[in-house]
């Protein structure tokens, strides 16, 4: 629905002095799981056991977090062990939603 500039202007004045824009994009946005927990999620999700669990070592040595691994470009993600363009692909789709 198409809403007139005035009244988004009047609902925003409306909102609650304790509710800012920072507080209100901090509650939408996404928990960060650990990195043990990022790989189980993508196991289950892509059905494969334990395959991804297996890189866990590999991105705790070069102190990856999950909030990096959208970023990593193929070089830095054979650093930790992930060598197949599948599985960084899979991977840096599944870390796109942590950005």
């Amino acid at each position: 629905a198409l809403v007139a500039p005035q009244l988004l202007q009047q609902q925003i004045s409306q909102q609650s002095p304790l509710q800012s824009p920072l507080q209100t994009t901090l509650v939408t946005h996404q928990t960060l799981p650990s990195m043990i927990e990022f790989l189980q999620q993508l196991d289950e999700a892509e059905e494969t056991g334990d395959y991804y669990i297996k890189f866990l070592e590999g991105f705790e040595k070069q102190r990856v977090r999950v909030k990096h691994l959208y970023k990593l470009n193929d070089t830095q993600f054979e650093a930790c062990g992930v060598t197949t363009i599948g599985d960084i692909e899979t991977i840096r789709d599944a870390a796109k939603k942590y950005k």
